[in-house]
C-alpha cells in the first residue's frame, strides 16, 4: 500500500533540530517500508514522502520515533490509472441511478 505522509516540526528549537538530525543520522526505515521518495521542503519546514507499507503497523513503526520532533499526516494514494478507473466507475453508478 502507498501513502503520501508529510511532516512538520513540531519542536523548531536548536536542541530539537540538533537531536532529530542526530536520530536521522543514525536510522533506517524498519525493513517492511520501503521509501519511493523523500523529500524535505526548501523552506526547511516540512518535508514529504512516497512509503510502501503491507499494512498500518508498518507505517506506525517508520513514523512512532519521530514523534517528538514531527506531526505527520499519512495518505494512501493509487496511481492515477487506478484512481481514474474508480472515479470512471462511481460516475457510472451515479448515473445509473435516477
Amino acid at each position: 500500500m502507498l501513502f503520501h505522509v508529510t511532516w512538520e516540526f513540531v519542536d523548531v528549537s536548536e536542541e530539537g533540530q540538533r537531536r532529530s538530525l542526530k536520530m536521522f543520522s543514525g536510522w533506517q526505515p524498519p525493513e517492511d517500508a520501503e521509501f519511493k521518495g523523500f523529500y524535505g521542503f526548501a523552506d526547511g519546514s516540512r518535508g514529504a514522502a512516497i512509503v510502501e507499507v503491507e499494512s498500518a503497523a508498518a507505517l506506525a513503526k517508520t513514523t512512532s520515533p519521530w514523534t517528538p520532533w514531527l506531526r505527520f499526516t499519512s495518505t494512501p494514494i493509487l496511481p492515477i490509472e487506478e484512481s481514474a478507473a474508480i472515479a470512471g466507475e462511481s460516475v457510472q453508478f451515479r448515473d445509473s441511478v435516477s
